[in-house]
């Protein structure tokens, strides 16, 4: 029986991203959750650029936000490039809002719902899809497609806009507890 571990880019990226979305109902360490997050992003960002660049969310948020590329990638990564780098800034600090974290995951999984339906390849985990309505329910997208989705947000969740990160996350782990089972 062998331990090594075998693993395409996008069964990688999703497991990191799976794990980061648990670290987070469970209130883990915002700093690791981060890092993870960050990681399945980049992979999640580039095989969408590889297989159905058209439907990248990121490409999507540049053109809405009139970004161009190092622009946005280097607002989206800016707490991930540090977290990874000490070359240019060895004595550097930052200040991680827990709420970039969540918009990176939320387009992590964006992109990695596109690659799946794309390549036939299944739909959202359970973390993945709970993630997904769990951010609606709390950010409410001016999106005028977006309705039905914050209705479904709705049911699952209730409003969470106007409730505290702690109350939020303590939403997003209940649910996520009564999927599992």
């Amino acid at each position: 029986m062998s331990d090594v571990v075998r693993v395409g880019k996008l069964e990688a990226a999703r497991r990191q991203l799976q794990a980061a979305i648990r670290l987070m109902f469970e209130g883990g360490d915002p700093i690791a959750t981060h890092t993870l997050v960050g990681a399945a992003s980049i992979v999640l960002s580039d095989l969408v650029e590889h297989r159905v660049p058209h439907k990248s969310w990121d490409r999507f948020a540049q053109e809405a936000n009139n970004l161009k590329t190092e622009n946005y990638f280097n607002i989206m990564r800016e707490a991930q490039n540090f977290l990874k780098h000490a070359r240019d800034d060895p004595d550097g600090t930052l200040e991680l809002n827990p709420t970039d974290t969540e918009s990176l995951a939320f387009f992590a999984t964006l992109n990695a719902g596109e690659l799946l339906s794309h390549g036939g390849l299944g739909k959202l985990s359970m973390e993945e899809s709970v993630f997904q309505l769990w951010y609606i329910a709390c950010q409410a997208p001016a999106v005028e497609d977006a309705a039905d989705l914050f209705e479904q947000a709705l049911k699952v969740f209730g409003d969470l806009r106007g409730c505290s990160r702690t109350d939020r996350i303590s939403a997003g782990k209940r649910v996520l507890n009564e999927y599992r089972e």
